[in-house]
């Protein structure tokens, strides 16, 4: 595909509505993403995409803040499809960093540049309706900005962009009014912040079930979700941002915002103008630091008391370290020995499905295990139809990097024989993690360090 005056380098993402692609705009030397839209000849479904796909750059294009997304162009490409240019982000996503809990007063001032940009587009009445993790992005100076307006709705507009065959949103973030089909507003959009909110600070997300249906389902019924007891001083907050009924949450963006303020001025005065790049630099890759401190620090944390916040992590299986195909890096497509060679056609349907079950096994920390219902094994099944994605190549280093944290909480319980044994699945997968090389490195000053001690004791 061609589009005059920009040089498109690779597809990175899909979804329903378009296709997304990293590119440069050659006038200005500039990396850009282009979102591009493809006509499929049903003209009355085509209108409706149209229509949804305009209004997001229409939307997001009358917005201009530092915690939204910035469009530089909305065109036609030669082939009649449609396209949006917006502005890189290098700095990953919310999503990329959940798992491990955020220190409570980063989250806060997260909530509040988001609810910054919010406000904006709140005033401007307009609703996302989709926000959660994946739609939260960060520049390089770790600012988090809003994007992916594709299904925001204007408060005012009579235009119907609204019909699909189900309920439009994210089924984990979405909120009771928006779950139910009834008229929603910016009040919505303050709920699914929360459901952020409370995942930044725990590292789950606010519920759980074995079908979408009873996800949203408690959404709808169940009572806002309890904090550990060492975060009951924000429980209040929690309780009127995630309200059921609307007209019990904060009644706009800038509302919640000055909760935000009144909790954050119960602290230090410094906290309220956080160097969030420092912080995150702090909290995020702490594991890896944690990590980097016990080689320096071998003798003094094998003997302490390390703690790992464990919220809701069950014990996790060992598994038999044969059933991974031994493999040195992710880019081969044909690494996974468990994917039988198929004739079946490869749908989208069947992409977007492995794609959900990979993240969805990731998230219940089923890595892999158990057989042909696991992370790696998801994943490696659409690297074999998709030998290119990133999506897939980046999945199975998350799976490295959950191994990664595994085996230092197993090393901190001074657990050696599990550690190694993690240690040792995960660097099957990425035998390039580093924090796995500096763990195993680790492992064996300690056993060395040991069997030492065991012969000084002998003499």
């Amino acid at each position: 595909m061609e589009i005059p005056g920009y040089e498109i380098t690779e597809q990175i993402g899909k979804g329903g509505m378009a296709s997304v692609y990293l590119a440069t705009q050659l006038s200005l030397s500039r990396s850009v993403v282009l979102k591009i839209m493809e006509l499929e000849g049903d003209e009355s479904d085509d209108a409706v995409r149209i229509g949804r796909f305009l209004e997001e750059g229409r939307i997001v294009a009358s917005l201009n803040h530092p915690n939204i997304i910035t469009i530089h162009d909305i065109g036609v490409t030669d082939s009649d499809s449609l396209y949006i240019s917006m502005e890189y982000i290098k700095g990953g996503d919310l999503k990329s960093r959940m798992g491990i809990p955020f220190d409570p007063v980063e989250a806060l001032n997260y909530l509040m540049q988001i609810g910054s940009g919010l406000k904006v587009a709140h005033e401007h009445g307009i609703v996302h309706r989709d926000v959660k993790p994946a739609n939260i992005l960060f520049r390089e100076d770790n600012t988090p900005l809003l994007t992916d307006f594709g299904i925001a709705k204007q408060m005012d507009n009579d235009l119907d962009l609204t019909k699909t065959s189900g309920f439009l949103g994210s089924p984990n973030y979405i909120s009771p009014e928006q779950a139910s089909g009834n008229e929603i507003d910016e009040r919505s959009d303050i709920y699914s912040l929360g459901c952020v909110f409370y995942e930044m600070l725990t590292g789950v997300k606010p519920y759980y079930g074995k079908n979408v249906y009873k996800v949203v389902a408690q959404h709808l019924k169940a009572p806002v979700p309890e904090l550990p007891e060492d975060l009951s001083k924000y429980q209040p907050f929690l309780d009127k941002i995630m309200a059921k009924d609307k007209e019990e949450r904060f009644a706009s963006a800038a509302e919640m915002m000055d909760g935000i303020k009144e909790i954050l001025g119960k602290s230090e005065p410094s906290l309220l103008d956080l160097a969030l790049t420092k912080k995150y630099a702090e909290k995020k890759f702490k594991t890896h630091h944690i990590v980097l401190f016990l080689l320096l620090f071998v003798s003094v944390v094998f003997f302490g008391a390390i703690q790992y916040v464990d919220y809701r992590l069950k014990s996790i299986p060992v598994v038999d370290l044969e059933s991974i195909p031994v493999a040195t890096t992710i880019d081969s497509a044909s690494q996974s020995q468990l994917i039988p060679s198929s004739d079946i056609k490869v749908t989208e349907e069947m992409i977007n499905a492995l794609v959900w079950l990979g993240n969805k096994s990731l998230e219940e920390y089923k890595l892999t295990y158990p057989e042909k219902d696991n992370a790696y094994y998801y994943f490696s099944r659409l690297l074999k139809i998709r030998p290119d994605s990133e999506i897939a190549k980046n999945g199975i280093k998350e799976i490295a990097e959950r191994y990664a944290f595994l085996a230092e909480k197993s090393f901190a319980s001074n657990e050696v024989d599990k550690t190694e044994a993690y240690i040792s699945i995960g660097l099957k997968i990425d035998s390039q993690n580093s924090a796995l090389r500096s763990l195993q490195t680790l492992v064996d000053e300690t056993r060395e360090k040991s069997l030492l001690e065991k012969v000084k004791e002998i003499f």
